[in-house]
């Protein structure tokens, strides 16, 4: 019987997989297409991913790559400045922007009919953007009424930016995505259009779409509006390298606007793109280790000890060079974060001694797996999944053979990577406390 359930539970899994099979065309003037086709439903999840985030930004214009993405939405030749949303939404689509270290990403959820009109409107606002100073003046406030919100009156966001900062010693990712206040102030109209100009270029973008629609008509479709876009000329990233880190540092938090202490810990540890074999273990080693609701660090401190309301980790794989491992605590009441400090460093000495049982990573590398599933009745997450990877280095064989080489992680992989993930010298421990008003 037992026999049976695991031959039908392969059986899905490659069936699923099978479904999940991009189709790859390049334009001349180096476009790249990608269509996940699903045709669940009659609509599709449109993107474009520019290879350029907060980390190609050039010294001391911090922000940019963001601000951007919201004059993007200012209009063109063509639109009026919020005209593209409108358009979009009386079509009965939704859109949206994100920006990240690595990409920019612009997407709309619409009917499969639609196709044409997104796609001419992307292409109209990749060279055509119409910017004045007013606009663009008016434009900065509401970027740094963002960051007032989501960062500077946001202990916890706050904190973290600073641990960032710290962890990073040369690589540009101690930048923050929205970029640092005294910055933003200084952006001119200038600045951003040259940033613009040389990074918003056919040669530099990455076209997903997931949905109800076939290879043969979207490269139809990009040809006529995309096509005559001239490339950019666009130099290969050669960001800087982080350099060998000699001692641990620490990050103390005081604020007003917060009732409830925090620890957290960031550790320098590798992407994928640096290396292949770490990164798949330090995927399945956070979902053990760290997942909020069965972790071994929930667990430890929330369970068993009794010290914390709440205690996760994450490992984010994406990028170029060195990433975070981070790790997040919040005390009780009568737990001080010196008391979490000292439990932690205990602890992490402990499990690195532990052997995880096969059957436990057997679940996780399985959980692990059933999420990709999960996420192919999403249009959305389909679209994410492969616009993200594609744009921080992973090849389209990396993302399809993913679940394959997430089941080969073996027991033998986890203890390797817990020998060298907690080095305190590659690490960044930070404290939020509360003061009263």
């Amino acid at each position: 019987m037992r026999f049976f359930l695991f031959f039908i539970i392969i059986f899905f899994l490659k069936d699923a997989f099978a479904e999940f099979r991009p189709q790859h065309h390049i334009l001349e003037n180096g476009l790249e297409i990608i269509v996940l086709e699903n045709n669940r439903v009659p609509a599709i999840a449109h993107s474009i991913w520019y290879k350029v985030g907060s980390a190609d930004e050039p010294n001391g214009k911090s922000g940019i790559a963001h601000f951007l993405e919201h004059l993007l939405f200012k209009g063109t030749d063509k639109l009026k400045p919020g005209e593209f949303s409108q358009t979009i939404a009386r079509n009965g689509g939704k859109d949206n922007a994100f920006t990240s270290k690595n990409y920019t990403g612009y997407f709309q959820l619409i009917h499969k009919s639609k196709l044409e009109l997104v796609m001419s409107l992307e292409a109209d606002r990749m060279k055509n953007i119409k910017l004045v100073e007013k606009e663009f003046e008016n434009e900065k406030t509401v970027v740094l009424e963002e960051r007032y919100s989501r960062v500077d009156n946001n202990p916890s966001a706050l904190l973290s930016e600073q641990i960032n900062a710290a962890l990073y010693m040369n690589h540009p990712y101690k930048r923050p995505i929205i970029g640092w206040e005294h910055e933003i102030k200084n952006l001119s109209l200038n600045d951003v259009m040259k940033f613009y100009d040389k990074f918003y270029a056919p040669n530099n973008a990455i076209i997903v779409i997931c949905g109800d629609v076939k290879l043969d008509e979207v490269v139809r479709v990009a040809k006529k509006y995309f096509g005559s876009i001239k490339p950019s000329k666009i130099d290969e990233r050669s960001w800087t390298n982080e350099p060998t880190q000699h001692a641990p540092r620490g990050v103390v938090l005081k604020s007003k606007n917060t009732a409830i202490p925090v620890f957290k810990r960031y550790y320098l540890v590798p992407t994928y793109t640096k290396s292949k074999k770490e990164a798949l273990a330090l995927e399945v080693f956070a979902e053990i280790f760290g997942n909020p609701l069965t972790g071994m660090l929930f667990e430890e401190f929330v369970k068993n000890k009794k010290l914390a309301t709440s205690a996760s980790a994450y490992y984010y794989s994406d990028g170029f060079g060195d990433t975070s491992f981070t790790i997040s605590i919040v005390p009780k009441k009568e737990v001080t974060l010196n008391d979490i400090a000292s439990h932690l460093d205990k602890y992490l000495v402990e499990i690195e001694k532990k052997i995880i049982s096969s059957d436990e990573l057997t679940k996780v590398k399985k959980r692990l797996v059933n999420e990709i599933i999960f996420a192919q009745d999403s249009l959305y997450m389909g679209m994410r999944i492969f616009g993200s990877s594609l744009s921080t280095g992973y090849s389209l064989k990396d993302i399809t053979d993913w679940p394959n080489d997430i089941q080969k992680v073996s027991i033998n992989d986890l203890q390797n990577i817990l020998l060298k993930i907690f080095d305190l010298n590659k690490s960044v421990t930070g404290y939020l406390i509360p003061i009263e008003k």
